[in-house]
């Protein structure tokens, strides 16, 4: 991703609001940045519910190296949600559905537009829900938008969950607080003396 008119990059923000915007060269980048984004800089922060529970992240926003042959290096410019096949997805917050689609590596995907520039994308959904596939398009947060499967590119049953700003993909984590999954531990026991 990169700022518009300068080429630099840009990455997740580190907090919010009040976001110091590292990967910047020069305050005047900076400027730039925040001029393009002003609903940012002066409104509260936007609260994301998580659409699936329980929820932990198992694979993070940002940079990542290739995980198997369909799914190369690059940036994951979202989250995975691991959810079991059938799970329920739900919408992160009220707004409008703005695209139903399948295709690529998402499979059956969601966006969703909300206020402030904001949407949220769901993928490798299965099965709608009844009121969106009949053509229902306002949701509430909390709505049913569909259901867990392995649609698209996946290598187990999981919720591609991602945020864009103005149409920049941020770090959904900003918006929402949801733990990393814990993984078990495969420490050896001590050796005895």
């Amino acid at each position: 991703m990169t700022c518009p008119g300068t080429g630099t990059s840009v990455y997740k923000p580190a907090s919010w609001p009040g976001t110091s915007v590292t990967s910047l060269s020069t305050p005047a980048q900076a400027l730039l940045l925040l001029s393009l984004m002003p609903s940012l800089v002066q409104a509260e922060p936007v609260k994301l519910q998580a659409p699936v529970q329980p929820a932990c992240v198992s694979s993070p926003f940002g940079w990542r190296r290739a995980i198997g042959p369909n799914a190369p290096a690059g940036l994951h410019n979202g989250i995975d949600l691991p959810a079991p096949a059938g799970g329920i997805v739900r919408a992160a917050a009220a707004g409008t559905i703005s695209a139903i689609r399948r295709q690529g590596p998402g499979g059956v995907s969601i966006r969703v537009a909300h206020a402030d520039g904001i949407a949220t994308l769901y993928a490798h959904l299965g099965n709608l829900a009844p009121a969106i596939a009949q053509g229902k398009r306002a949701v509430a947060a909390g709505e049913p938008l569909g259901r867990v499967a392995r649609t698209g590119v996946t290598y187990g049953t999981h919720l591609f969950f991602a945020v864009f700003v103005h149409g920049t993909a941020v770090d959904p984590l900003t918006l929402m607080d949801v733990p990393p999954c814990r993984t078990q531990s495969r420490a050896l026991p001590p050796i005895p003396d």
